[in-house]
């Protein structure tokens, strides 16, 4: 029963997203919920309080950081290094990527980050899906890697009371994430052929005169450089996500309280967010309105909503057949704990917001007695989140790529990143239970 009930609610949420996109899927993602409630009588789970706050209050810091012009200069910074060594790409471009959208603690960042890789690839005879693919891919992993993203608060608060913390998380995923984007580099590296033998390419051909001019200089061409307020908010913005950081590697750092308790990872960067964000305002001197309009702060509340939408249905159905469920993991984890990181990896396939993922999932591998450091690996299993290009990157990837290089595929799964995040995806696991050996 629960597998066709799971099933069903999927189903809802894949005709949801198809027919009206990001709001088809909250609309219809939440709303089967009421189907669960209403319909078969089953008590609807918690809300992930923790995780939304989170997501809306780091995203209004790095809201501040983009309407006080931070996010452009990362963006021109990231930009010269990419165009001055465009031989480079497709290992520069995922890297840079990984950077940013880990220091933002966001993908959202990558947006306007993916017509720049287009460009310089093009312009410099590199096939566009090669390092598309390979940063589509990379802005995802980051976000597991990131002290300041929700997915990542959200592992440490729920692994807390077995002995998680945020510099052990960390310690684990940071080096699994890198390796496994060099991996996804490497593997796009060859990827396709090269653009003067490309059979799309010469079915599709652009006008010489729209082609950016080859070259490793055309990156030091037009647009202002940043202000020196653009320039403090990344640094009051970098101070906050080093403060995080440092908090939550040393235990001792944290206030304490009069009844014993220290500060809490989460609620530490909840507080340190508002004061960067505050800092950047007065430093930054943004329009008014602006960092409320900003992009990344709309993406913080897009990710809100898909996050109650998709976890709301799926942790009612969890407590509704809360003992079935855990003597199967029971039994999984007995004869094979990579198991449930399959488990996770298929849900990262199919399930839109890797903090959903950890609010649905973690718990059971806590209830089964998972060590916190075998948890935060077997997290690791959500980077297959781009194997299908149903992201906002992966199809604004899809339309930059003027060649036509990077696509959906023929029949989906033969897609541009399949390849690239099952690869991301096995050596970041492997790598991340070696470290768990070690730590």
């Amino acid at each position: 029963m629960l597998i066709i009930e799971f099933l069903a609610v999927f189903g809802l949420m894949v005709y949801g997203s198809k027919l009206g996109g990001p709001a088809g899927l909250i609309a219809f993602g939440g709303g089967t919920t009421a189907l669960l409630v209403f319909g078969l009588q089953q008590k609807p789970g918690d809300l992930p309080v923790a995780a939304m706050e989170v997501i809306l209050i780091a995203t209004f810091a790095a809201g501040a950081m983009e309407a006080s012009g931070g996010t452009g200069y990362l963006l021109e910074l990231a930009t010269r290094i990419l165009r001055r060594h465009p031989s480079r790409i497709t290992f520069l471009a995922p890297l840079l990527t990984l950077v940013l959208c880990a220091l933002a603690g966001t993908g959202n960042i990558f947006f306007p980050f993916i017509p720049v890789i287009y460009e310089t690839a093009r312009a410099n005879g590199i096939r566009p899906e090669r390092p598309l693919a390979a940063s589509v891919v990379a802005s995802q992993m980051a976000v597991v890697a990131s002290p300041v993203s929700a997915s990542v608060l959200t592992v440490v608060a729920l692994t807390t009371p077995v002995g998680g913390s945020l510099g052990g998380y960390l310690l684990i995923t940071v080096p699994a994430i890198l390796i496994g984007v060099v991996a996804v580099a490497a593997v796009c590296v060859r990827k396709g052929e090269d653009l003067p033998g490309d059979p799309v390419l010469r079915d599709r051909p652009e006008p010489a005169e729209s082609r950016p001019a080859p070259g490793p200089d055309n990156g030091d061409r037009g647009g202002p450089r940043s202000g020196a307020r653009a320039k403090a908010s990344v640094w009051i913005f970098l101070a906050g996500v080093t403060a995080i950081v440092v908090l939550g590697i040393f235990d001792g750092l944290p206030p304490a309280f009069p009844d014993g308790s220290r500060l809490a990872s989460t609620d530490a960067l909840l507080i340190i967010e508002f004061a960067v964000a505050a800092l950047i305002l007065a430093v930054g001197r943004p329009a008014g309105g602006s960092v409320m309009n900003s992009s990344t702060l709309r993406g913080g509340l897009t990710a809100t909503l898909v996050l109650v939408a998709v976890s709301w249905p799926y942790t009612t159905l969890i407590n509704a057949h809360l003992s079935g469920i855990n003597r199967t993991i029971d039994a999984m984890l007995t004869t094979w704990v990579g198991l449930f990181v399959l488990l996770i990896a298929l849900a990262g396939a199919i399930i839109a917001s890797q903090t959903a993922i950890a609010n649905i999932f973690l718990p059971l591998g806590i209830a089964a007695g998972l060590s916190a450091p075998v948890i935060a690996a077997c997290y690791l299993g959500v980077t297959t989140n781009t194997c299908l290009p149903f992201n906002g990157a992966a199809q604004m990837a899809i339309q930059v790529d003027k060649t036509g290089s990077t696509g959906n595929g023929r029949h989906l799964v033969d897609n541009s990143f399949m390849v690239p995040a099952l690869t991301g995806f096995v050596v970041t696991a492997a790598v991340a239970f070696a470290m768990t050996a070690i730590t």
